[in-house]
């Protein structure tokens, strides 16, 4: 039974895995962004603590979202679908009556 135990915990650090990435891949992005709206739309160069503590809260929003849809019971993929729109039917939840009417 120790060998489950162990199976779980390392099921646990390949999803957290998973998650910290996506954070790291939305903070790459919106640093990107920013300093490319400082240097060219303000033109005016910020000192870099501002992009750096921007980035902090941005990677602490992003992995707290993350964590808390993956407690509710949702998965990366329902995730990107709400995200990107994307209309999904689940065959699971999704039942239709095809028998014949009872009355």
């Amino acid at each position: 039974m120790r060998w489950i135990y162990i199976i779980n915990i390392i099921n646990s650090i390949i999803f957290m895995e998973k998650l910290l990435i996506f954070a790291l891949v939305i903070t790459t992005v919106f640093s990107v962004f920013k300093i490319l709206e400082m240097k060219y739309l303000e033109k005016d160069m910020k000192p870099l603590k501002f992009v750096i503590r921007d980035a902090v809260i941005v990677f602490v929003s992003s992995f707290a979202t993350l964590s808390i849809n993956s407690m509710f019971g949702g998965n990366m993929q329902d995730f990107m679908n709400v995200i990107t729109d994307t209309k999904t039917l689940d065959a699971v939840n999704t039942q239709v009556f095809t028998g014949e009417p009872g009355f």
